[in-house]
C-alpha cells in the first residue's frame, strides 16, 4: 500500500474491488437519475427543495419530532444505548461541525493503514445515512396528514441529491466548488458525550425533513464509528485531521453505500430478528486490527469472505444476540408479541400469514427476506405492497419478491391474509 496522503479508495482497495464499486455506482446512477442530465437534475432538485421548504414551513417542529421518532424506531439501538437526539429543520444553526475545507496539517508518521481504516469507516457512515434516509416512506400516513405532496417530493429529491454522487461530472464540479470554499451541504450533524448524564447526544440540523433524517442516521453511525479508534488520543486526532475532510465526502457518498450494503447483507444472512445486533456487529468489525479490517471489507465487497471470516461474523452476531437477550427480561416472548402478524400455518414450502386490520401502519416496516418469495392474496383486499424503488401496487395478483429486495405492506381496510411461497 502506497503512502495515503489523500487516502484515496484506489490506493486502499485492489483494482478488482474498485471495478466492482464503480460498476455498482454506474448502475445506481441510472437507477436514481434515469436519463436526466446533471444540469436537469440540479435545476429540478433546486425547484423541488424550494417547494418542500415552503410546504414544510408551518410544520417544522412536528416534522423534526417525526424525524426523531422515525429514526429511533428504525434503529432500536438508539433507545438501548440511551442516545439522545436534538434535531431541527431550518436554515439557522446549520454549520454545527464547523468543518473546514482547508487541508489539515498531516502527521506523516501516522500509520497508513489507520488512515485507510478511518476512510472506509467514514464511507460506511455516509452509506448508512443514505440508506436510512428513505425510511420516511414508513411514515407516509402521518406525513400525508400534513401535506399529501410531501412524501413523493421527498422521494424525488432524495434520489436526485444522492444520485448525483454517482456522477463523475457532478463530483468534479463539487470538488472544484469546495476548492473555492463553497458550501454544498443541506444539513449538518455532530455528536457529543454528556459526561454528567453518561450518554451520547446527536445534534442534527437540516434544510428539510429527508435531509434531517439523513443527518440523524449519520450521527448514529459516527457514534458507531468511534469504535474504530485505538487508545492513543493524539494519534486519533492526527487520523481525523488527515482523513475527515469535506473534500473526501463525495467519494465517501459514492462508494460508502455499497460497503455498508455488504455488511448489512451479513446481518440479514444471519437471520437474527433483532436490529440492535446490526449496529453492535458493525462496532465489532470496526474493532478489528487495520489489516484484518481492510481484508474483511475487501473480501465482503467481492463476495469472497473466507470460511474463517464468515464464521467469525456469524459467531459474533449470535454472541451479540445472546448478550442482548440476557439484558432483556423475557425478550423472546416480547419479540414474538411485537410481530405485526400471526402465522396461521407454517410448512417448509409456504406460510399462511394474517395481518390484523387494527395494526399501526408504523409497524409495517421496510424489510427484506433471505429467499425468493411469491405472495398470493387469500380473498380480495385493498392493501398494497411496495417494492424497493417502485410505486405501491395492488395485491390482488400474485407478487414475486426476489431475495434481499426491500419491500413493505401498505395498510388497507379489513384483515389481510396471505399465502407466502418460499424458494
Amino acid at each position: 500500500m502506497g503512502r495515503l496522503l489523500e487516502i484515496e479508495y484506489e490506493k486502499i482497495f485492489k483494482p478488482e474491488t474498485m471495478a466492482a464499486l464503480k460498476g455498482k455506482s454506474g448502475q445506481s446512477l441510472k437507477q436514481m437519475l434515469g436519463n436526466k442530465s446533471l444540469m436537469q437534475t440540479l435545476m429540478s432538485s433546486q425547484k423541488i427543495l424550494g417547494e418542500i421548504m415552503k410546504a414544510e414551513a408551518p410544520y417544522r417542529d412536528q416534522l423534526s419530532q417525526i424525524a426523531v421518532d422515525m429514526v429511533t424506531q428504525a434503529y432500536p439501538i438508539i433507545d438501548y444505548a440511551n442516545i439522545k437526539i436534538d434535531a431541527k429543520i431550518g436554515e439557522e444553526d446549520m454549520n454545527l461541525d464547523g468543518g473546514s475545507n482547508e487541508p489539515p496539517s498531516l502527521d506523516l508518521n501516522t500509520p497508513e493503514l489507520l488512515k485507510a481504516k478511518r476512510r472506509i469507516i467514514n464511507g460506511i457512515t455516509q452509506g448508512a445515512s443514505i440508506r436510512g434516509t428513505f425510511a420516511f416512506y414508513l411514515f407516509r400516513e402521518y406525513l400525508d396528514l400534513l401535506d399529501k405532496s410531501l412524501v413523493d417530493k421527498y422521494g424525488e429529491i432524495s434520489k436526485q441529491i444522492f444520485g448525483i454522487y454517482d456522477s463523475e461530472e457532478a463530483i468534479t464540479m463539487m470538488l472544484a466548488a469546495l476548492e473555492q470554499n463553497a458550501s454544498i451541504a443541506g444539513g449538518s450533524s455532530e455528536i457529543d458525550y454528556d459526561e454528567e448524564e453518561k450518554h451520547f447526544v446527536i445534534k442534527a440540523r437540516a434544510l428539510c425533513f429527508p435531509m434531517l433524517v439523513h443527518e440523524i442516521v449519520k450521527g448514529l453511525y459516527e457514534i458507531v464509528g468511534t469504535q474504530g479508534f485505538g487508545q492513543d488520543k493524539e494519534q486519533n486526532k492526527a487520523i481525523i485531521g488527515a482523513v475527515d475532510k469535506v473534500s473526501n465526502e463525495p467519494r465517501d457518498f459514492q462508494y460508502g453505500k455499497f460497503i455498508y450494503d455488504k455488511l448489512n447483507d451479513l446481518y440479514f444472512e444471519s437471520e437474527i430478528d433483532d436490529a440492535r445486533v446490526r449496529e453492535l456487529f458493525f462496532t465489532e468489525v470496526y474493532k478489528l486490527g487495520e489489516s484484518d479490517f481492510i481484508s474483511f471489507i475487501e473480501n465482503a465487497l467481492n463476495d469472497k469472505l473466507t470460511p474463517a471470516q464468515k464464521k467469525w461474523a456469524m459467531d459474533e452476531m449470535r454472541d451479540i444476540e445472546k448478550d442482548l437477550k440476557k439484558d432483556d427480561t423475557g425478550l423472546e416472548d416480547l419479540e414474538e408479541n411485537k410481530k405485526p402478524y400471526r402465522d396461521i400455518k407454517v410448512t417448509d414450502k409456504y406460510i399462511i400469514r394474517e395481518f390484523n386490520e387494527n395494526i399501526d401502519p408504523i409497524e409495517l416496516m421496510w424489510h427484506r427476506d433471505n429467499e425468493d418469495r411469491i405472495v398470493e392474496i387469500i380473498g380480495k383486499t385493498d392493501w398494497k405492497i411496495q417494492l424497493d424503488n417502485q410505486l405501491p401496487t395492488s395485491m390482488n395478483e400474485s407478487i414475486s419478491i426476489p431475495k434481499h429486495m426491500y419491500h413493505r405492506l401498505i395498510k388497507g381496510t379489513g384483515n389481510l391474509k396471505l399465502k407466502i411461497h418460499k424458494s
